[in-house]
């Protein structure tokens, strides 16, 4: 069954993050390992040291094309309109022009979460009160919104966070929590298209329309283009690598600070020259067995530059995008196994939603920022079995083809295939797990991309994750 793309104003999409994978997050630690090792990698409940690979999944007819370009640009097309508000309606960042009404930034804003929320929670480790809840509120300036705003148009040029307030203090309800920062909205990734919509009382911080969501981004993490022609020429290079590895470091640049060991995510496009139409020495170096290109810079002003970087020829990465088939989704999901837990982007890593985001970002289809958003797209099958009891889910889940997305409320996942007794597996950013393997009420802290599965791990309410699921997005063209 196909689900009709639920278009919401920005900052409910955003409220919703918040319960994103954090529901999956236990009240119980436990320590000391309760997980079976394998030599030097300790292996998850349920899970065989041939699991953790990649092969092991991928089968006959896997490198098949799922999505042609065409249909790429339809979903990208049909799933791009995230942003919006009562008065202007659902609009996309490309549709933003030069000026936008100060009425539609206003209630953006005012219909997401006031600072006396987070009355009480811990910033930084010290417990807060009104005083620190109305200063937020005040740096945010919303009365000072015109009734016309002249759009600015820029790049993110570092990978962060957007935030929800203008501060990059930490905020958490526990005192001792440091893997979920309250504050953060999303993932700010690098060479991001940002439009600028409003400016915090102190001047230090714009609030910034993205391709998922509306946030706060510092001034010294973005760049400005001299106009919205010269911001949307810059997203479509004629040529182009992605990056396909888990991450990728630039290389330490004594002459250009700015991209100076500057780390780059799964997915990200860099705009890539030819050798002919290259310096013969960039930066004292030749390009010797080395891609050039060129990445956009802030310079001391704020206005954006353009800076020459090699990438050795040896990294992970490919030359345009790289084909939607089976093998090639399983392939790159397993590059992040292992990676840390990063709540909306948090630690330079991904929540369960945000990885799915930067393995098909690999392919140029773009999904939205929520896993409940990301459940409800248009372009390819979905199938509600919320109502099914879990005979039926399983049955449902063994008929679908690898490389699918699971939904469960607060949590998504990439379909990995079945065991050879017919047990599902997936592949997910999880914060906690438990599981049938271990003592009854027994919770795994894990923080971590791992391999489970579905028929064995238990969410904290004692009910398994296939029991739990509610939607099925079958990995195939509509």
């Amino acid at each position: 069954m196909k689900k009709a793309f639920s278009i919401t104003i920005c900052a409910v999409i955003l409220l919703t993050a918040l319960s994103s994978c954090r529901s999956v997050t236990p009240s119980v630690i436990v320590s000391e390992k309760k997980v079976e090792t394998d030599g030097f990698i300790p292996l998850g409940p349920g899970v065989s040291k041939e699991m953790t690979s990649a092969s092991y999944w991928i089968k006959d007819g896997y490198t098949d094309e799922i999505f042609t370009g065409e249909q790429i640009d339809a979903f990208n097309e049909a799933n791009g309109r995230l942003l919006g508000s009562k008065s202007a309606g659902s609009f996309s960042l490309q549709s933003i022009k030069d000026t936008i009404s100060g009425v539609t930034v206003r209630e953006i804003l005012a219909t997401m979460d006031k600072a006396e929320k987070y009355n009480g929670y811990y910033v930084n480790g010290t417990k807060v009160g009104t005083e620190y809840c109305l200063a937020l509120d005040n740096n945010i300036a919303a009365s000072s919104i015109p009734e016309k705003i002249n759009v600015k148009f820029g790049f993110a040029v570092v990978r962060g966070t957007m935030r929800r307030f203008p501060t990059r203090d930490y905020a958490n309800d526990e005192e001792n929590d440091l893997f979920y920062d309250a504050f953060i909205m999303s993932d700010l990734m690098p060479f991001d298209p940002l439009a600028v919509l409003h400016e915090s009382a102190d001047g230090n911080w714009c609030y910034v329309a993205s391709h998922a969501c509306c946030g706060w981004v510092n001034k010294e993490d973005m760049a400005i283009c001299p106009s919205r022609s010269d911001w949307l020429a810059r997203q479509n290079p004629e040529n182009f690598l992605i990056v396909t590895g888990r991450q990728l470091r630039l290389t330490d640049d004594p002459y250009c600070k700015e991209l100076s060991g500057l780390l780059i995510p799964m997915g990200t496009k860099l705009p890539l020259i030819k050798a002919e139409e290259a310096p013969d020495s960039i930066n004292r170096r030749y390009a010797f067995g080395c891609y050039i290109v060129k990445l956009p810079v802030r310079l001391a002003d704020g206005s954006i530059a353009d800076a020459y970087s090699l990438i050795p020829s040896g990294e992970d990465v490919n030359v345009g995008y790289l084909q939607v088939t089976r093998a090639n989704i399983i392939t790159q999901a397993f590059k992040l196994q292992g990676d840390i837990y990063g709540w909306a982007g948090d630690f330079h890593s991904n929540d369960c939603s945000g990885i799915i985001r930067e393995i098909f970002h690999c392919f140029g289809m773009n999904f939205p920022r929520i896993g409940s958003q990301q459940a409800n797209v248009t372009g390819m099958p979905t199938i509600d079995i919320s109502e099914k009891n879990e005979k039926e889910k399983l049955e449902a889940v063994r008929k679908l083809p690898a490389g699918s997305l699971l939904y469960l409320q607060g949590h998504i996942m990439i379909y990995l295939g079945t065991d050879p007794d017919d047990e599902p597996y997936v592949l997910s950013s999880v914060g906690s797990i438990s599981s049938t393997d271990l003592p009854q009420g027994e919770v795994l802290q894990v923080n971590t991309v791992l391999v489970s599965s579905l028929v064995r791990t238990v969410r904290k309410t004692g009910i398994t994750w296939l029991n739990s699921l509610t939607v099925l997005l079958e990995m195939n063209a509509e």
